[in-house]
């Protein structure tokens, strides 16, 4: 047990299970990815150092993703996010298939685009329109705008040309837990070419 004082004059009482079920708040909550500094700031309040925390939160995500459920915790690097398991993302896709649902979705082209992207990361601009043979800054932008892909620095050339990948919640979006979780690249293909009748 963990025992801490709040505002100074109430007892309040953290058990491990108590510490969980806060993460997984957090976490379905947030509905995105949350960096493990932000979970921290909560360390104090928990009466715990930032280390011990850190270890709750990476056997959390490993105890939950042995409970038969149709959730999962990805942890990529320094980010954790609650996500729904591979396996269900056809039926998700299914059954949250609506209009307003349909507006948000990403164009054929800028699936093209963040397969271009994902399947050779870190790459630049120049690169993606080589790839496209069309103009890409318009939806470089937008996918960054939206969160899929992120700049990952510079390239040590004439101009320092930013370099490109993907995002957690690129992995989010496919259901996948790791970029080389990635199907092969004409399977990818295929999924691109039934966007308009299938939606993301």
């Amino acid at each position: 047990m963990i025992q801490v004082l709040i505002d100074n004059e109430m007892e309040k009482i953290f058990d491990l299970a108590s510490i969980e079920n806060i993460i997984e708040a957090v976490l379905f909550s947030a509905g995105d990815t949350v960096k493990f500094s932000d979970i921290l700031d909560i360390a104090e309040d928990l009466g715990l150092e930032d280390n011990v925390l850190k270890d709750i939160i990476s056997n959390f995500a490993d105890n939950y993703n042995n409970k038969n459920t149709g959730l999962e915790v990805v942890v990529v690097e320094d980010n954790v996010q609650l996500v729904a398991r591979a396996e269900n993302i056809e039926y998700i896709k299914k059954v949250l298939k609506s209009n307003a649902r349909q507006t948000r979705s990403l164009s054929k082209s800028a699936f093209e685009i963040l397969a271009v992207v994902a399947y050779n990361q870190p790459v630049t601009k120049n690169y993606v329109e080589q790839m496209r043979g069309v103009d890409c800054a318009y939806m470089l932008n937008s996918l960054m705008e939206r969160g899929y892909i992120e700049e990952r620095g510079r390239l040590e050339l004439p101009g320092r040309p930013f370099v490109y990948g993907t995002t957690l919640k690129f992995l989010s979006l496919f259901g996948l837990s790791d970029i080389s979780d990635l199907p092969e690249i004409e399977k990818f293909k295929n999924n691109i070419d039934n966007i308009e009748e299938n939606g993301v």
